[in-house]
């Protein structure tokens, strides 16, 4: 067992090294570090997860919930895209004011575009039309409100009647995917969740060097202590379940970096550029506006109906950005990720420009797209069903970690480890500056850490 000082009082902190030598004083460092890790992520964690795990269900909970907008009864033949888009513009309001500007949601780096611009090009923006493989759905034409929320409208697309619309706090999907990134903080919001993402990362690597079995098996490790009191049985399930899922947590963190404003929008995009692995459709945020909408109504049909003959038979996402030049983009939805196809066309004339495929996708763009899918649940049953329960874990790891802090912290104290002085080994030095160097913004936060430490300890010397 080895020993640290919290307030004064020597406290036992866990089984580790000696806190006499040289490995037990990296030991206590350590700990100490992540104590002050998981405060900074303890927020995060809870946030993410329960945002992530609404979204993830919040599909079906709209089925439950709105049946009478979701279905339709089948009929012989859809009205073209186009007359159901006319029926969602006009039913959409027509007055609209953006109070806010960025993008929400994941992407935010890429998607990021100007509410009040597309204001003034002519009415609310559109994101995407959503026109399903399923005969007894009805179309969705996405819209934004003046937040930047997206919220659907509801069209029958045998008939072309709307048949309703949810605001965009009504619209669960929308509102957890833009709340799990950022909203309504904008790109603010998407550095804050960047911060949390490379302490969680921090938090991980040095929670495995604490529970690293070092006086017993690996197979003895991974059994909780229930013979050694109440404490001690915390602090074995808080770090066993934090073990076995330590790989699905890095794997999460890692693939979500692409989504940020920061990391993703700024350093990935230049790394690809530098690398040539650009992807060859690139990402359309949405987000034209009304009018633009209606002036592209023709060539919207004409690729909808390019895309059917083209044999992509899941359901479509069509989009067009406000900006000049930007072409109509046709995704597949709801397919298996290795069908993922992307298909642009003019907006003026509805003429295929290009027909991507995800393996015409360059190696970056093709493990960005498979963590986006895994986020999603987009593998199927069991893939929700496993973000479920790995968003459930980080939830008990919360929980058993503040625990297992409060029954080990010494009386009237916080239980914040003294800083121990040690010449840290190279290795881990250089493992620290190349994360601080991947991770900017972490670096950022772990240089300001180590100031504030040094003036704190400057100013506690006596003169």
């Amino acid at each position: 067992m080895s020993d640290y000082v919290a307030g004064g009082t020597k406290h036992v902190a866990s089984a580790g090294p000696s806190a006499e030598q040289p490995a037990g004083r990296l030991y206590a460092r350590l700990w100490r570090w992540h104590l002050l890790a998981a405060l900074l992520v303890i927020p995060f964690v809870l946030w993410q997860s329960t945002t992530g795990t609404i979204y993830l269900w919040a599909e079906w909970w709209m089925d439950q919930a709105h049946p009478e907008l979701r279905f339709v009864q089948p009929g012989p033949t859809p009205v073209p895209p186009s007359l159901q888009l006319a029926a969602a513009l006009e039913a959409a309001p027509k007055e609209f004011s953006a109070k806010v500007s960025g993008g929400h949601g994941h992407g935010g780096g890429s998607a990021a575009h100007d509410h009040g611009a597309m204001a003034e090009q002519g009415g609310p923006p559109v994101q995407e039309i959503i026109l399903s493989d399923d005969p007894r759905r009805s179309t969705q034409v996405m819209m934004l409100n003046e937040s930047g929320l997206p919220y659907p409208i509801f069209v029958d697309p045998y008939s072309g009647r709307v048949l309703g619309s949810l605001t965009g706090s009504q619209w669960l999907p929308g509102l957890t995917r833009a709340l799990h990134g950022g909203w309504p903080l904008g790109k603010p919001g998407s550095w804050l969740l960047e911060l949390a993402d490379g302490w969680a990362i921090f938090m991980i690597l040095s929670g495995l060097y604490l529970w690293w079995p070092r006086q017993r098996g690996f197979r003895a490790a991974l059994w909780p202590r229930f013979d050694r009191g109440a404490r001690m049985a915390v602090r074995d399930l808080h770090a066993i379940v934090a073990v076995l899922f330590s790989a699905v947590f890095l794997f999460f963190l890692i693939s979500a970096l692409p989504w940020t404003a920061f990391w993703g929008g700024e350093i990935l995009s230049r790394v690809q550029t530098a690398l040539n692995q650009k992807g060859t459709a690139g990402f359309s945020p949405g987000g034209a506006s009304a009018r633009q909408m209606e002036a592209a109504q023709k060539p919207i049909d004409d690729l909808v109906a390019e895309a059917r003959a083209r044999g992509i038979t899941q359901a479509l996402s069509v989009r067009l950005a406000p900006w000049p030049g930007a072409p109509l983009y046709v995704s597949n939805r709801n397919g298996p990720p290795s069908a993922d196809r992307v298909i642009l066309g003019n907006p003026k004339t509805g003429e295929v420009t290009r027909d991507a495929l995800r393996t015409d996708q360059p190696v970056i763009p093709r493990m960005v797209g498979f963590g986006i899918h895994v986020h999603q649940g987009d593998f199927g049953l069991w893939n929700l069903w496993m973000n479920t329960a790995f968003a459930l874990s980080l939830v008990w790891l919360t929980v058993s970690g503040v625990a297992s802090w409060w029954m080990r912290r010494p009386r009237g104290s916080l239980g914040v480890p003294r800083k121990i002085e040690l010449r840290w080994p190279r290795a881990l030095i250089a493992t620290a500056v190349a994360m601080c160097l991947l991770l900017p913004i972490f670096g950022a936060s772990v240089l300001l850490l180590l100031g504030l430490e040094r003036l704190l300890v400057h100013r506690g010397k006596p003169a």
